[in-house]
């Protein structure tokens, strides 16, 4: 420490542990955290994971307060740090150290934990993703917090963060709030949406995490999955439970071949019909959407499903029921089979 030796400087005060003058103020590091964000930088592979760049972006506009991003990995992780700071972030804290060199839940949640405990922000946000499902529960009993799951919307009202999810059974939304600090949530991805590539500048801090490993990954055997991510399709082409005739299948992926940016997906039923992946699934217990256009075929509109797709900006229903529930909120109805109003765009395209 250069220059703050013998106590002469307001800064130091004769603390040797005190950071050198002007560091304070020229990196803002005593800023206030009481109305601060943090947020899990997820990582797949060298990239930032989706649904983390939007939860970075929606921080950033959910408060006034700082927002910080845990990320997680070697030095090779700071080719992400432009593209985290150009979300809104102002500070970066990287987390390295043997015991966190591979994935387990029981470190990420205790390195995280730790973090946590040094800025003491009023809110925690995680990826609803695998990982932060199997996480988040456990940095939350290490915070004796609460934790609100697969929040499918948030806002704030000053330091509160009110949370929106689906309940009894997806039948109502729920607005829910935490009682203690900091609020914690996991957020399904298309909840918000996907911010602009940008770079930008800001603190990063290396955070030595000092625990051990805790289990070894003896072997992986990733699950398949489809070439193509319906999060990222302009257009989707849905089919419900309305859809009785597998060749409908066939016939909406040959209308969709023909559309730049298009994709067929479906609910819940035709997975369990076997006649679509789970990949493929919108709804509550599926994927959330945020196509310019969603097209759906033989759906009803249940509450589950509408959770999938709030986020679309217009919706066209195709059924033959003219009380079904979709037909309240969508942009337009056509009451029709499927097959023939499919048959129809496929012809046209």
């Amino acid at each position: 420490m250069s220059g703050c030796e013998g106590g002469s400087c307001s800064t130091c005060s004769g603390d040797p542990d005190r950071l050198p003058p002007g560091m304070l103020r020229k990196y803002d590091l005593n800023g206030s955290t009481a109305d601060g964000i943090l947020v899990w930088a997820e990582t797949e592979g060298e990239k930032l994971a989706k649904v983390s760049a939007e939860l970075i972006s929606a921080a950033s506009g959910l408060s006034d307060g700082r927002v910080y991003v845990a990320l997680f990995g070697g030095p090779d992780m700071k080719t992400l740090y432009p593209e985290i700071f150009g979300y809104g972030t102002d500070t970066i804290y990287h987390i390295r150290g043997k015991g966190v060199e591979t994935y387990a839940p029981e470190t990420y949640s205790e390195a995280l934990a730790q973090v946590a405990e040094r800025i003491n922000p009023a809110a925690i946000l995680i990826g609803a993703t695998p990982r932060g499902r199997e996480t988040a529960p456990r940095l939350a009993a290490m915070l004796e917090t609460g934790l609100t799951a697969d929040c499918t919307g948030l806002r704030a009202e000053g330091r509160k963060i009110v949370m929106t999810r689906p309940a009894f059974g997806g039948n109502l939304y729920a607005d829910i709030e935490c009682t203690a600090f900091p609020q914690m949530a996991t957020v399904r991805r298309g909840t918000f949406p996907a911010p602009e590539p940008r770079e930008g500048k800001g603190t990063a801090i290396y955070w030595q995490y000092q625990g051990a490993q805790t289990k070894e990954i003896i072997s992986e055997d990733p699950s398949e999955k489809d070439a193509e991510d319906i999060c990222e399709a302009r257009v989707l082409i849905a089919l419900g439970a309305g859809i009785r005739d597998k060749t409908i299948v066939e016939l909406a992926e040959k209308a969709a071949g023909s559309v730049d940016g298009a994709m067929v997906c479906c609910s819940r039923a035709l997975v369990e019909r076997g006649w679509m992946p789970p990949s493929r699934q919108v709804g509550m217990s599926g994927r959330t959407v945020r196509p310019d256009l969603y097209i759906a075929f033989g759906i009803s509109g249940s509450v589950q499903h509408r959770a999938g797709i709030s986020g679309a900006k217009r919706i066209i229903a195709v059924n033959t029921d003219q009380n079904a529930p979709i037909h309240a909120f969508a942009d337009l109805s056509i009451i029709s089979d499927a097959e023939p109003v499919l048959r129809s765009i496929a012809e046209l395209l």
